[in-house]
Parts: structure tokens; sequence; C-alpha cells
């Protein structure tokens, strides 16, 4: 299958869907009851204004952030497009703590921190979770996502691994017993652009039978001259038996093909004097990604308050990474700011990742006490087989970064056999977990302990194994003010494999994290704004560190390095009266490593101390609204060694919305949206182990969006 074979797929079987759509199932268009998820268990009360989503990251079932004695946010798809936003890093800015990193994976697969805790383990690979389950460098479509949560800081409940600064789950769009369909189309400036097409039919009403098709291509801006391109397709089946069962099977397809963008280097202590738009790269071909996941989600209904859930995934990605990219440090004897290059080419990678979850809760009374009880068990497989060629240093000579001559880097040439390496990955987990959340008048207290034995490869060829099995308790404690305010406090744990080999070819063991965190939570305004308050203290151990054995290869590790980093967080987020929306997010972050062969005192790059967002939208009329958002993050290092600086920066984004109701179930929208509205120049995030590789971020730009409900 080409990349162009999903989207054109996806258009047709729209059309065909529309034209067979049962007569019967049109009727459902008016009907004035909320659209239901056939997926979900419904959690009875209020429905939830933005940011008070129920999620299950924290507790393995779906609770309140206000019921939950850990820092937990929900971003809903809406409100990233109200702000514009195009990318999980754009999405993540509602989350405090969280701040953007870099990876060379294309514009749609972005890397961020959470809480000033690195989650670099030697691979560079973006962790994220889709729908419950751990994928490795999947990429962010903005028409496949329903909304982000993010539990911030270990001791995540579900999935088989807890990253040491938090969770960010990907919840996805799924079938409704609601008959709606969506189009829409953007445009920007740099060729930026995207068309969704999203259809939900309900095929049967009697039997809760539903299907739901969503299509996209999106192009991001070339602002820096490097193509992106992705195209996808989801498709959904959802069954439903009342409030007893619940089963939605799934297909999703994501073909992407990008060059990758290395940025510009740092020379004296910051980034390089030169136009923010030049390319130093210039790979013979192109890049790709081609994901294609399976999955299916049930739960059941066991009488009373108990339910079993079950959730598998099946993906199978293949990709082709062709990089140019400066190397090293400027060259002696040649021309101010002249650096090497190297092209580097992984022709044929596979992943394949399996993941099966059930889950039992149940609500009970003992003795005048209400306990939510939670088990679980996991298993995990993810298998990487990752060939790579040595492409001769011939073919791609130096380059000036003040006066670079293009057109010089050529591919291998035809015929000349090429060495061959490859890196490999084995990891098996199987995890249980337990957890009590007990409820007793103002008091809630959650109780929760998993256990993970996993076996880990990953390195070249012959590369020795590592089995290990950890305990991971957590602890948490809430109490009711009133009903508007709860405090609470909790202690909790994670572990999350180390994809790294020793000098001697030994796969590492897993680092650990620690944390211990106060927090307060309160609702505002009858329970239209939500804000919250969280001081914690976060330790990682087991984390990489350079082989001083091995001084001349820069990937020999350890896992003697240890890391600190602490803070505070606030949130406030809802609606203030019947006109303005708001979002703010505050975070002061203290992170350093504490013991590292050769950073050891240094503070962690990528991470400001301080970081703001403001971003509010008014609404004028039925018709008319406007957003501003302002952006800030404070200086901070580019690299472990602290020998580059980034300098803070604010931004300003400015929306303007029109909104025109056709008649009850049909609506219009055009968005006019202004980023970085002064033009400010700023650098986005860095590489986390050098300074050459820095990100720079893309002047005043313009776009315009349009899309129609039916």
């Amino acid at each position: 299958m080409n990349h162009h074979t999903p989207h054109y797929v996806a258009v047709a079987a729209l059309l065909a869907a529309s034209a067979a759509l049962p007569a019967h199932a049109q009727t459902l268009a008016a009907d004035p009851a909320p659209p239901m998820p056939l997926a979900t268990v419904i959690v009875t009360g209020q429905l939830p204004v933005d940011g008070q989503r129920p999620s299950a990251l924290a507790t393995g079932s779906a609770a309140s952030p206000m019921a939950v004695p850990f820092s937990v946010n929900s971003v809903a798809a809406e409100r990233i497009r109200d702000q514009a936003g195009t990318s999980l890093q754009d999405a993540l800015r509602n989350i405090p703590g969280a701040q953007a990193d870099t990876g060379f994976n294309g514009a749609h697969t972005q890397f961020f921190i959470l809480r000033g805790a690195v989650t670099d383990s030697g691979t560079g690979s973006s962790r994220v979770m889709r729908d419950g389950v751990r994928l490795s460098n999947y990429p962010y479509v903005p028409a496949f996502i329903e909304s982000v949560d993010v539990l911030r800081g270990p001791g995540a409940a579900v999935g088989v691994r807890s990253e040491p600064g938090g969770t960010v789950n990907l919840v996805t769009r799924q079938p409704r017993l609601h008959n709606a369909g969506s189009v829409l189309l953007s445009a920007g400036q740099h060729g930026a652009r995207e068309l969704s097409v999203d259809l939900n039919r309900v095929l049967s009403a009697d039997d809760e039978l539903a299907a739901r098709i969503i299509a996209t291509r999106s192009e991001a801006s070339q602002w820096r001259h490097v193509p992106d391109r992705l195209d996808g397709v989801k498709l959904g089946l959802a069954k439903s038996g009342g409030s007893d069962y619940h089963l939605v099977a799934g297909f999703e397809a994501i073909n992407q093909t990008y060059r990758p963008d290395y940025g510009i280097p740092a020379i004296d202590g910051g980034p390089v004097a030169v136009p923010r738009d030049r390319q130093f790269g210039e790979p013979f071909g192109d890049s790709t990604t081609n994901n294609r996941i399976v999955d299916l989600h049930a739960d059941v209904g066991l009488g009373g308050a108990a339910r079993l859930a079950i959730d598998a995934s099946h993906l199978e990605a293949h990709s082709t990474s062709i990089k140019n990219l400066l190397n090293g440090s400027p060259l002696p004897g040649q021309p101010a700011g002249t650096y090497a290059r190297v092209s580097a080419w992984e022709p044929d990678t596979r992943r394949r990742i399996d993941s099966l979850a059930t889950s039992l809760t149940s609500q009970q009374q003992f003795a005048g006490i209400a306990h939510t009880l939670f088990f679980g068990v996991d298993y995990y497989r993810e298998t990487l087989n990752q060939p790579g060629l040595s492409v001769p240093a011939s073919t791609s000579p130096s380059i000036n970064v003040y006066h670079p001559v293009y057109g010089r880097v050529t591919a291998p040439a035809s015929g000349l056999t090429l060495a061959r390496s490859l890196t490999t990955e084995a990891l098996k987990a199987v995890s249980g977990s337990a957890q009590d959340q007990v409820d007793l008048g103002a008091w809630s207290a959650v109780l929760g302990l998993r256990y993970t034995d996993q076996q880990f490869v990953y390195g070249a060829a012959n590369v020795l194994p590592v089995n290990e099995a950890r305990w991971s308790p957590k602890l948490g404690l809430l109490y009711r003010l009133s009903p508007r305010d709860t405090v609470y406090a909790n202690l909790a744990s994670g572990v999350s494999p180390n994809q790294v080999a020793s000098s001697s070819n030994q796969s590492l063991p897993s680092r650990q994290s620690r944390q211990a965190e106060l927090g307060w939570k309160s609702l505002w305004l009858d329970g239209a704004l939500m804000g919250d308050l969280a001081l914690y203290r976060l330790k990682q151990s087991n984390m990489i560190s350079a082989d001083q054995s091995t001084p001349l290869n820069n990937f020999d590790f350890t896992v003697d390095g240890t890391a600190r980093s602490q803070g505070l967080e606030a949130s406030l987020t809802g609606a203030v009266g019947a006109q303005l929306n708001v979002s703010v997010a505050y975070a002061y972050t203290d992170a350093r490593y504490l013991q590292n062969a050769v950073y050891g005192g240094k503070r962690v790059p990528n991470v400001a101390r301080q970081a703001l967002t403001l971003w509010g939208q008014y609404r004028w009329n039925g018709g008319w609204k406007s957003g501003a958002g302002w952006y800030l993050q404070g200086a901070r290092f580019a690299d472990e060694a602290n020998s580059t600086t980034l300098p803070g920066y604010g931004r300003v984004d400015l929306t303007h919305t029109w909104q025109h109701k056709i008649s009850p179930g049909q609506s219009l929208e055009v968005q006019i949206a202004v980023r970085n509205a002064f033009d400010q120049q700023y650098y986005v995030s860095s590489h986390l182990h050098v300074s050459r590789w820095i990100t720079p971020a893309q002047g005043r730009n313009l776009s315009v969006t349009g899309s129609y409900r039916f």
C-alpha cells in the first residue's frame, strides 16, 4: 500500500457509507439527547465542563479530577482547535509543567518533558499512550483525537510502564449512538494544509450498532524547507447492549512522509546567528513511517457495580529513515562555522507491539465504608528490527553555516556494498495491579500496588538480556474541605525501561522514579471553573550515564545516574460567565542531574524554571468569538553540559471565529488565526545531549480554517 492509499480509500468509503445510510437512522439526527460514546461506561451526574473530564490514568477507573488525589488534566480537542493548535506540543501548552523537547521523526511526531523529568532512554523515542496502550513514535493526528489526558508524575494505573514525569494518553474518537459528521479544511502559509472528513452513522438504533470513519490528509508548514505529509484513516464499529456491555473494534492506518529537520547549531554559547529558516541537512531521499493498528475494546457488567474490561491492540510499523546532519564541532583549520556532515540510512525498520489489558472494577460497602476496587493484568510485547547501512563520508561534504553551498550531498553509488548493522529490541512485560479507593465521610484514600516482571533486550546483535521484577507502590490521601474544595497528598513510584546497552553489550535495567506531592483543587462559579495547585518533589534513579571505560564511544552507557526535579504547578480552566472561556497554566520547575559521570550537578536541558500560558476566548454573540493566547517561557539550557542557553520568550497568538447555525444539527464555522502575531524570534527546544541541533520557531504566520458540521 503506497502513502496515498488510505486517503482515497477513506473518501470512497465515506461516500459509500452516506449512500447506504438506513432511512430509519436518519431520524436520529434530530434527537435532542446528547450523543453517547458506545465504548465508555457513562458516569452519572452533571456533564463535566472542559478540563474536568473523567480520566482513568490515575486510578484505573474513570473519575473526576476533584475526586482523585493526583494531578490529572484533560484537554478537549475543541479547546485545542479554538486555540488554533495543530500539534501535541500545542495541546500540552495547557498542562502546567509540560515543556517541549526535540526529536527527528517529523513535525507530526513531537517530543515533550513533564515535570522536568527527561524521558530519553537512549533512543529518542516519543512515548505516548493511545487509548491506554503505550506506543513508540506515534504521530499526533488532530482529526483522530477526542482529548489529551495527562497524569503529572509517576504512578499511572493503566499501561505497562510509568514514565517518571507523567503519562500522556491520546483518547481517540469512537463511534457514537448519534448521527453526525463534519468536514474540515485548513490552509496556512508555507504550504500548511489539512483536509479531514468525519462521518458517524447509527446502523441500527434498536441494536445500538454504530460505525465511524475518519479520513485526513495533513501537510505541515514548510517554512524550514522540509516536507511533512501525513495521510490517515480510522475506522470503528461499536455495539452496545444498554449498560450491560459495550464493544468497539477499530482499525487505523497512518502513512507519513517527511524529511528530518536537525535545526541549527550553537556557537559561543548561543544559537548561531543565521536566518531562522536556513537548512543544513540534505538527505538523499524521503523518510517514511507507516503504522497499522487493530484494536478491540470491551466492557461487560457483571451485576451490581462490577465491570470487566478487556483492551487489545496490535501495531505493525514499517519505516525508512534517511538523515543528513551536522556532526561534531566546527572543523579546525576551516573557515569559522564549517561543520562536517554525515548521512545515516535505516532502510527497513519494523516494529511490532502487542498489548492485552484486562481489569475488574467493583464498588463495595464494608462496615459502612465505601470501596472502589481495581484489579488489572497487563501483557505487553514490543519487538524492533532496525537495520542500518554505513553511508560513505565522501557523499556528505562539509558545509559552512554562514555561507552554505547546497547540492553537494549524493546518495551512495548504485551497486556499492555498504556495511550493515542491526539494532534489535525485544521487550516482554507482564504486570499485575491491585488498588482500593476507600471513601469514609470527607476522606478518601487510594492504596495501589503494581508488580511488573519483564525480559528486555536492546542493542546490537548478540546483546545480553536483562530480567527484572519491580514493585511500584503508591498511596494517595484526599480530604474534602467542602463540596468545592479538596486537598490531597500522594507518594507514587514508576518503572520505565532504558533502551540502551552497556560497553559490554549488556541491556540495562529500567529507570525508577519516586514522587511526593501535596495539592489543592477547587471548583468556582458553580463548578464552571476549576483550579489546582501542586507542590512536588520527584527523584529518578537508574538513569543512563556515559560509560567512562569507553570515553570515545558516545553510545556506551551505565545506569549509575540520578536526577531530581521539584517545583510548583498551578492551573485554572473553564468558563467565567456565559461569554468568557479561559485556560491558565503556570509552572516553576527546578530540575537537575545529581549523579552523572559527566553532567553531575548540571541542569536538565529544555526545562525553563518558569513557564506560563494565558489563554482566553470571548464570545461576542451567537456568531462571533475572539481568542488570544500568551505563551511565556524562561531561559533554559540547550544541552546537558549547560554550555548553551536558549533565551526566554513570550509569544502571542490571536484567533477570530465566525459561527453560523444553518439548521438543527448543521453549522458552519470559519476561523482566522495569527500565530506568533508579533513575530517573536525564539527557539522551541534542543536535542537533549548536544547543542548543535536546535529547533527554531516559526515567525508570524496566518491560517484559515473552515468546518462544516452536520
